[in-house]
């Protein structure tokens, strides 16, 4: 789910996928910086949880469908 910009509220497709990749980011509406810098074992962790779920789908993916 993509999250708007927290000081404009325009949709700048901001979801945990992006932010963990890029911590700091600026709207291109607003201008505002947004600073999400994370510790890095929280990273590390949702890295694993990712890894986790792409694993389960591989496994699945002949019987399931996923969204």
């Amino acid at each position: 789910m993509a999250l708007p910009c927290l000081s404009c509220g325009k949709d700048i497709g901001l979801d945990l996928t992006f932010i963990i990749k890029n911590p700091i980011s600026k709207c291109p509406f607003c201008d505002i910086i947004l600073n999400f810098t994370v510790d890095k074992d929280i990273r590390n962790k949702f890295s694993k949880a990712l890894s986790d779920i792409e694993d389960i789908k591989k496994k699945y993916e002949k019987t399931t469908n996923f969204k």
